[in-house]
């Protein structure tokens, strides 16, 4: 058993594709030609194949080669060997052209609800066949699942302690104050102040999260510690929050991207507040220890062309 495992490691992949090409064609002389050989070197190829598994592979008796039973064994082989190397060599050249493959993106709820809906059409009008899959989720579970390697691209704020999840500024979000086109905050004709805005600052987000936290940040610069205590109304969602300032419950303020759609068909107004400034950081998360695949890849470029100003996006990829 030993003899013939060393016997065989002498076949190395280009005898067996010579004598695959010679069993294909019934042919050495075309196979060389095929092969850009000389005929003595696919002859002496074929004799090396045979003399490593001690038994010949074509009848040379008739004017036309043909494959013996033994031959016809291998030949079923090589046939399955070569039908998977263009099997890998057709999947790798559609996934370099994207024209198939998978794309995961992990985001959290104020990147994946208002800021990659347009992105992810535009990647899809690009590349129809490329299946897209969108996991939200709070940061921390989102870079989670780029570490793991079951996304591919994690787009939220910043996260210490990270092992492979590589994290880069994607955008910096502005903050905006608004209110209901109704309510009488927004017919005034001056700016409100920090207090005035903390008094009428209703409807909030809950303890803990991001949104809450940079608001009670501000308030503590200008000197207001009125809005830390409690409100009146206290949701767990951005989407609630919107759709009861737009009520007319007082005013708040969220991330520009956040609200830019009721802005725009005047669902919510915005709210002059002195001094007021507040960003969010977004992040763009990959596996360090992965290679990004060319639809990650692709849709990473998509993004840069999405940022605001142009020197932030280009910093994707340095």
């Amino acid at each position: 058993m030993h003899n013939k495992q060393v016997s065989i490691s002498r076949m190395n992949l280009e005898h067996l594709k010579t004598f695959h090409v010679v069993a294909s064609l019934g042919s050495f002389t075309e196979a060389a030609k095929a092969l850009y050989m000389t005929q003595p070197a696919v002859s002496q190829q074929i004799q090396g194949i045979e003399h490593a598994l001690r038994n010949p592979l074509f009848d040379r008796s008739k004017r036309q080669i043909r494959l013996t039973a033994k031959g016809k064994i291998l030949f079923s082989y090589t046939q399955k060997l070569f039908g998977i190397f263009r099997e890998i060599e057709n999947v790798f050249n559609d996934l370099n052209h994207l024209l198939t493959g998978e794309l995961t993106i992990a985001a959290s709820a104020v990147m994946g609800n208002y800021f990659l809906s347009s992105v992810i059409n535009e990647f899809y009008k690009k590349y129809p066949l490329i299946s897209i899959r969108l996991e939200m989720g709070d940061s921390a579970y989102v870079t989670h699942l780029v570490e793991e390697g079951v996304a591919d691209v994690a787009l939220s704020r910043h996260v210490s302690g990270l092992k492979h999840c590589r994290q880069k500024l994607l955008m910096k979000e502005p903050y905006v104050c608004v209110c209901s086109p109704s309510s009488p905050l927004a017919a005034l004709k001056r700016p409100l102040s920090p207090k005035e805005f903390a008094e009428n600052y209703l409807v909030m987000r809950q303890r803990g999260s991001r949104m809450r936290s940079k608001l009670e940040e501000w308030f503590k610069s200008v000197g207001v510690y009125e809005f830390l205590t409690a409100p009146a109304i206290e949701v767990n969602s951005l989407e609630s929050s919107k759709r009861l300032i737009a009520c007319g419950f007082g005013a708040a303020a969220f991330p520009l991207v956040a609200v830019s759609h009721e802005l725009k068909r005047e669902a919510l107004s915005l709210l002059s507040v002195e001094n007021f400034s507040v960003t969010a950081d977004y992040f763009l998360g990959y596996n360090d220890k992965r290679e990004l695949s060319p639809a990650a890849f692709e849709f990473i470029s998509l993004l840069s062309d999405h940022m605001k100003p142009k020197e932030q996006s280009e910093s994707i990829h340095s």
